[in-house]
């Protein structure tokens, strides 16, 4: 796979040796220092080393139209490179040193992303390579992706606890919105890499008790492992446990976040909030794992469309019988995003233990 990396864009790389003589002598000519020419090469390495990997294991996943893993890249890669240009720009370099700063901590923080994004799909690639049938990820590697991505993104959201006046507050609770929704769609794609097909799932529950702790199939009394363990740890044992740990993870870290907060009054319900949305992440899970297990054909697609339809169709049909989150925040509460219906003091508390309850109950229903 390293071959691949280094092999099939060989001619990217011939260019890129002949046209650094010219950048070296334009980033001379200029007067700029040279670190700013090494900073862009190194932030271009960076960005061609994540796109790589991420190509790697498109085409590991069965994705080989060229023209889609391109498209993909390409939504990935002009955002990015509109970055390294406001970075490497002129007039930046020589006049607006605040701009500067700012420009080079969030060159830090993208770069810091790409790095350990690589790292994780460069994990994938090694796993769908050694064996095309596992799940992309283990359940080991996810609990310490989880962790990664959440420490990752927990210092900018440390930032906005600066501040003790009402505005604040506001823009606490706007911070944590938005996190709800960046985690709902984090999830969906921790569900996608962790869930095993029907096939592996079957395997598991005929032969895990002779399944032993070297790896051998024997039948030896004693010796299986827990039903417990092999929930946790186990490579094709549903997900639903592992998903459920992720989600205790996030719980942990994030009302921790909260915790902090100046305004003692909005704490109960930002973390009211926050279960919210973490049970609604536990339901998608269930769902997919029980969609995964029909007998149906190509059910990776029945389990993108039945999640996509149960994500998107309730709040449009609310919107469309003129039920808005501030109007109707209660009905709100029992859709796909019951935390746009929840600000500083409305819904009630109660109605948000309800909606959890609720919650509980759909999700035992789904278990089953």
């Amino acid at each position: 796979m390293l071959g691949k990396l280094l092999g099939v864009p060989i001619l990217i790389y011939l260019a890129a040796a002949i046209f650094f003589p010219l950048h070296l002598w334009a980033n001379i000519s200029s007067g700029l220092s040279l670190s700013w020419l090494f900073r862009f090469y190194g932030v271009l390495i960076a960005v061609c080393y994540f796109l790589y990997n991420a190509s790697l294991l498109l085409a590991f996943l069965g994705v080989t139209q060229a023209w889609l893993i391109a498209t993909i890249t390409g939504i990935f890669l002009f955002p990015i490179m509109g970055i390294i240009e406001s970075y490497t720009n002129e007039t930046n370099a020589l006049i607006d040193t605040d701009g500067i700063r700012y420009l080079l901590i969030v060159a830090a923080i993208i770069i810091l992303g790409l790095i350990l994004g690589s790292y994780w799909i460069w994990k994938a690639v090694n796993r769908r390579y050694r064996n095309p049938n596992a799940t992309i990820i283990s359940k080991e590697q996810s609990y310490w992706l989880m962790g990664c991505f959440h420490f990752y993104l927990l210092p900018l959201f440390l930032l906005i606890n600066i501040g003790n006046d009402e505005k604040s507050s506001y823009i606490l609770w706007n911070s944590l919105i938005f996190f709800c929704t960046i985690n709902l769609f984090w999830f969906l794609l921790v569900i996608a890499l962790l869930s095993p097909q029907r096939q592996s799932v079957q395997d598991w529950a005929r032969y895990r008790h002779q399944q032993i702790n070297n790896d051998e199939t024997a039948i030896v009394k004693g010796l299986a492992i827990s039903l417990k363990q092999d929930l946790i740890w186990g490579e094709k044992s549903p997900a639903l446990v592992a998903i459920g740990i992720n989600l205790v993870i996030t719980g942990l870290i994030w009302s921790s976040w909260i915790l902090l907060w100046h305004d003692n009054e909005i704490k109960l319900r930002a973390i009211l909030t926050l279960i919210l949305s973490l049970n609604l992440i536990l339901i998608y899970a269930a769902i997919v794992q029980f969609v995964l297990l029909m007998k149906v054909k190509k059910p990776a697609i029945w389990a993108v469309g039945i999640l996509g339809s149960l994500i998107s169709l309730p709040p449009i049909a609310l919107l469309l019988l003129s039920i808005s989150p501030n109007n109707h925040s209660n009905l709100w509460l029992f859709s796909t995003f019951p935390w746009l219906s929840i600000d500083l003091n409305y819904p009630a508390i109660a109605s948000m233990l309800i909606a959890i309850i609720g919650q509980w109950s759909v999700l035992t229903l789904v278990t089953l």
